[in-house]
């Protein structure tokens, strides 16, 4: 009989070791469970990637400025005559440099650039259709547009600006193009609005055809020496960027000077990735002495690389 008991009372024992130890073993579970999660919200959070509200956007990065004003200024002040320049940069999307840009001038062949533009949208957007002949030119449309700025053909230009209508591309040029003190019709403008055609023609948001996009490139790029060299001018002064050009000018052939010469130029710097708009509207100033500022506007470009 006392060994039933010594038997029962030694498996009680046993019995309850064993629930001491596995209810020792819940609770410690359950005081080490919340320093388990915390630790590993902290591992989360430093693994996970960081929010948009607190991560900070770069910047695009933009080149830095070229101060062109003092050898715009130098050369202006050095040469006798009427003298207007604009200097844009297309990269910073300002104006780098200005002499004297309120004046307005006589536009000579300058007057094309609204003329081709608004043609080009024309065929872009079916209006034209750019195989039809321009007149009594001979040329189609598309010819026209090409040889009014490759080679300045009045004749091309002058019969798309009638087909245009005066009045008309007045009125474009007022409300679709935002330029306002040019009077095209008059034949007048200035650095300022000239540099605005240009910078239509370089974004030409409303034409992009390819084809279309690759001549009205092309012709200003590759002019051919003619009767006259259309590049003489500002070009000329550059040797390791692309210019982009139309001219404009008259020649007093009895007085030996120049009424009138303008350049309207896209000048890309390749090596540099570097894109400027300059303008320069003269009258009584040689060539030579526009072409000098073009070597002087490269010079400092690539000084400054």
């Amino acid at each position: 009989m006392r060994n039933r008991k010594n038997e029962s009372k030694a498996i009680f024992l046993i019995l309850l070791a064993i629930f001491i130890a596995a209810f020792s073993a819940i609770i410690c579970c359950f005081v080490s469970y919340p320093k388990y999660t915390q630790e590993s919200q902290e591992i989360i959070e430093e693994s996970a990637p960081e929010s948009p509200e607190n991560t900070e956007i770069e910047e695009e990065k933009k080149p830095e400025k070229i101060d062109f004003q003092p050898i715009v200024d130098e050369w202006a002040e050095s040469i006798d005559g009427n003298k207007s320049v604009l200097i844009y940069d297309l990269d910073l999307n300002e104006v780098v440099a200005e002499y004297n840009t309120v004046k307005n001038y006589n536009t000579a062949s300058l007057y094309k650039l609204f003329v081709v533009y608004e043609g080009y949208r024309r065929v872009q957007n079916g209006e034209w259709d750019k195989n039809d002949t321009v007149g009594w030119t001979g040329y189609t449309i598309s010819e026209c547009l090409d040889l009014a700025i490759r080679e300045s053909y009045s004749p091309c230009a002058e019969t798309l600006w009638a087909m245009i209508g005066h009045d008309e591309l007045d009125e474009i040029i007022k409300n679709d193009f935002k330029i306002t003190d040019s009077n095209i019709s008059g034949l007048t403008s200035n650095v300022n609005d000239v540099a605005k055609i240009m910078k239509i023609f370089y974004e030409h948001t409303d034409v992009t055809d390819k084809e279309l996009l690759l001549q009205m490139k092309d012709s200003f790029l590759n002019q051919p020496k003619t009767t006259y060299n259309w590049r003489q001018g500002l070009p000329s002064g550059f040797s390791v960027a692309n210019v982009y050009d139309k001219v404009g000018w008259d020649y007093n052939a009895d007085g030996g000077y120049w009424n009138v010469y303008h350049d309207a130029s896209i000048v890309e710097f390749p090596e540099q990735d570097r894109h400027f708009i300059v303008v320069v509207m003269t009258n009584y100033v040689p060539y030579q002495k526009i072409r000098d500022l073009g070597i002087k506007i490269e010079e400092t470009v690539i000084n400054k690389y």
